[in-house]
């Protein structure tokens, strides 16, 4: 595990891949579905966890974690190019 730092709401917009992967996997939640109101609330929510280390250790690997979901973490919106 890379070397552990506290995030708080000013890494709101640093973190917002790694934001939307825990919301997929762990809120079941695309964080396009949701209001900036919302979406603030639910990035508190996971800053607090992220602090408390009670996610899995990959979430702290920044890196390997958008790595490995990268293509989760596209637009949910189909496009229909003809």
């Amino acid at each position: 595990m890379s070397e552990f730092q506290k995030i708080d709401e000013d890494d709101y917009f640093r973190l917002n891949d790694i934001f939307c992967i825990w919301l997929m996997k762990k809120q079941n939640t695309h964080f396009e579905d949701l209001s900036y109101k919302d979406a603030k609330k639910k990035f508190k929510k996971f800053c607090k966890r992220y602090n408390n280390q009670k996610l899995d250790p990959l979430y702290y690997e920044h890196e390997k974690l958008i790595e490995k979901y990268q293509s989760d973490i596209q637009s949910k919106h189909k496009w229909n190019f003809k």
